[in-house]
Parts: structure tokens; sequence; C-alpha cells
């Protein structure tokens, strides 16, 4: 924003014109936002779990898109363990063993 400010000999006071752009306060407020998560359909789902089941099987090696933090996630990795009470995938990575979440996978690849 620019503050411009005149000063007449004739006219004392000090005139402020303000140049810059105003955002309302709905723009300001995150609460409201929704998250874009792609959506599956059930069948997408169902396949993304069977996908998990043959990669367990073969353990090959994987490439998996996760939805986590509003951001797509990549991990090149081999499926360990298959949890189907916790909804959770146990794979390794040449950095170690991590867990996922099987509802924030959007896609796998087996590329074995």
């Amino acid at each position: 924003m620019e503050d411009r400010r005149s000063n007449s000999s004739e006219d004392e006071r000090k005139h402020t014109q303000w140049e810059g752009l105003f955002v309302s306060q709905h723009a300001w407020d995150s609460g409201d936002v929704s998250d874009p998560q792609p959506m599956l359909s059930a069948e997408e789902q169902q396949a993304i779990r069977d996908m998990l089941i043959v990669a367990l099987d073969r353990q090959c090696t994987v490439f998996i898109q996760s939805w986590e933090d509003r951001h797509f996630k990549f991990h090149r990795c081999t499926i360990r363990e298959i949890d189907d009470t916790q909804r959770i995938v146990t794979y390794e990575d040449p950095f170690g063993e991590w867990q996922l979440a099987i509802d924030t996978i959007t896609s796998i690849h087996m590329l074995d």
C-alpha cells in the first residue's frame, strides 16, 4: 500500500490517499474451505484393495499415490502387511518401514 500525503500552504490539514487492495474477511477465514480430496468410487476403492493384496502376495515393488495434508504424496515401496481392522498398510522403502492409511491411497501401480 502506498501512503500519499499532500501539504498545502492554504490548508494545514494532511490529506491521506490510500491505494491498495482490500480483501474482505471471508477470504481470510480458512475454516470454511472444503478439502479437495479426490473422491473414489466403491469400485475404485475395491480395485486399490485388490491390488494391495496382490502386491503383498508377490512382494513386488509398487508405486503408491496418496492424499495427505491436502497434497499428493508418492511412495515407491514394497507392501509388508495389511491390517484390515485398522485399515492400515505397512510398507518398506529404502528409508525403513512406514504405515499408511488405506483410505488415503488414490492409486497404486505395480512396477515389477
